[in-house]
């Protein structure tokens, strides 16, 4: 009789966990090769040996783990009790906590506007090494960490990665501070609900308008090329290339005002709008850019398309500070008449919390450039003209301007819903490193006061308690 079959035997536990791990030994073509095991299999291999007395031939060939890796563990198990998986290869140059430190400095840098490029961290790290004295193999002529080293760097340390930076200006990094958020914050607060918390403005009468340049030029994108050749070149429709203005409005609920697109040129021609989308509507200026006057037809767009003035509840219109849009009288009266308030971004901020800015107009570019990618290519020998922007600005509205969008933009604003910034937050870093105490001389003071005198005084002949001006 074998034993297996013995009833006697049957509810022993130790010869049933063995008799489960004879059955289950792990097959393969050929021996095993270096390091591939798992760190299951060797703990259980060791516990089968000092729990259960197995032999180590026995535990090494049952859990296919090599005999001579399986006694090293068992060594190391009556050392110190660890039965870890060690890490095979080279050690690394810089110790665990070392890297750790490097890790949270770079993250740290870029929160603050001065992100390090791959070469600078290479050097850093060299530097490093020689100053602490650690033995590495780095190339002391160039003085610089090797790329392989930053390869296997960012492999150990996911939540890094080579980005591409978008470049942010001065202004931007000192004008985007809390401070002036929290004022902001504060005035769109008393507006969207009154003193015990009720909403007195609804989710779809929250709208944000901004303009954006459109070039018959695309952005030429990563293309595949012939590894090593120097010039990589793809074709574009001009040299330099004209700018179409293009208006756009949105609500926080994902309604789109249809676009108003600004041609530059003297005179318009209807044709200039031959498969654009729909409803959208074109003016002429021979700079291309907007004004006051040309804001004013967009707002009369705006009105028809929304119509506030029938609405019971008001509507809000957040805009920028541009030159456009605050230096009409005629639209704060227009606005006030249809039931619109209307509140101005503060400066060098819109990067940040204008919804549009956030989260449509990069994917309206991206698409744009695709489109002009594809007709350039099914058109060969001919270049992007005024008169097939409208159609090509079609197809990327089409695919930027969603619902998703929207939402997405006035959440990352945090506009809707609305939410306050925290005291702590790391997006305010950038201010920070460029803040510099700045004296007021008694001059400056005067001058400020006799200006805000004068804006409240034609504030008030106005009666546009609806409008607030941020400088």
């Amino acid at each position: 009789m074998h034993w297996y079959t013995d009833v006697s035997v049957a509810f022993n536990p130790r010869l049933l966990i063995e008799w489960l791990a004879f059955w289950c030994v792990q097959t393969s073509d050929g021996p095993l090769k270096y390091g591939q095991w798992q760190d299951i299999s060797l703990k259980n291999a060791v516990r089968a040996v000092s729990m259960y007395n197995w032999s180590t031939k026995k535990a090494a060939e049952t859990h296919g783990i090599p005999r001579s890796t399986l006694q090293r563990y068992l060594k190391q198990c009556n050392t110190d009790g660890s039965v870890e998986k060690q890490t095979m290869g080279r050690r690394c140059t810089m110790s665990v906590e070392q890297e750790n430190e490097l890790s949270k400095l770079l993250q740290e840098m870029e929160s603050r506007l001065y992100g390090l490029s791959p070469v600078e961290v290479r050097k850093i790290v060299y530097q490093f090494c020689v100053l602490n004295k650690l033995a590495h193999n780095f190339d002391d002529e160039k003085k610089s960490a090797g790329r392989k080293w930053l390869r296997n760097f960012l492999a150990r340390h996911p939540e890094l990665s080579v980005r591409k930076a978008e470049g942010v200006s001065l202004q931007r990094a000192c004008g985007y501070n809390i401070s002036k958020v929290r004022i902001f914050e504060q005035l769109l607060k008393s507006e969207l609900f009154t003193e015990d918390s009720q909403r007195k403005i609804p989710v779809e009468n929250i709208f944000n308008v901004d303009e954006t340049g459109i070039t018959v030029n695309q952005k030429p994108k990563k293309i595949l090329a012939k590894k090593g050749k120097k010039s990589v070149g793809v074709v574009t429709s001009l040299e330099k290339g004209k700018t179409i203005t293009a208006v756009c409005c949105v609500s926080a609920a994902g309604a789109y005002c249809p676009p108003f697109l600004i041609f530059p040129r003297k005179r318009f021609k209807a044709e200039l709008l031959d498969g654009g989308p729909a409803g959208a509507i074109g003016v002429a200026n021979e700079s291309g850019w907007i004004n006051e006057d040309i804001f004013l037809q967009w707002f009369e767009h705006f009105l028809k398309v929304f119509q506030p003035q029938h609405r019971s509840s008001p509507s809000l219109l957040i805009m920028d500070g541009h030159a456009s849009h605050t230096n009409s009288l005629q639209l704060v009266i227009r606005a006030r008449e249809n039931n619109v308030k209307i509140i101005i971004l503060p400066s060098h901020t819109t990067h940040k919390i204008q919804p549009l800015d956030v989260a449509v107009f990069k994917s309206l570019k991206s698409h744009y450039d695709k489109a002009v990618d594809s007709w350039l290519r099914e058109h060969p020998g001919r270049g992007v003209q005024e008169s097939n922007v409208a159609s090509l600005f079609a197809e990327a509205w089409g695919k930027a301007a969603t619902v998703g969008n929207a939402i997405s933009g006035f959440r990352k604003a945090r506009i809707e819903p609305f939410r306050e910034v925290d005291d702590d937050a790391d997006e305010f870093l950038g201010a920070d490193v460029t803040n510099v105490p700045q004296s007021i001389s008694n001059t400056d003071r005067l001058i400020t006061i006799y200006l805000l005198l004068y804006m409240l005084t034609i504030l008030f002949y106005f009666q546009t308690q609806y409008v607030n001006f941020y400088l």
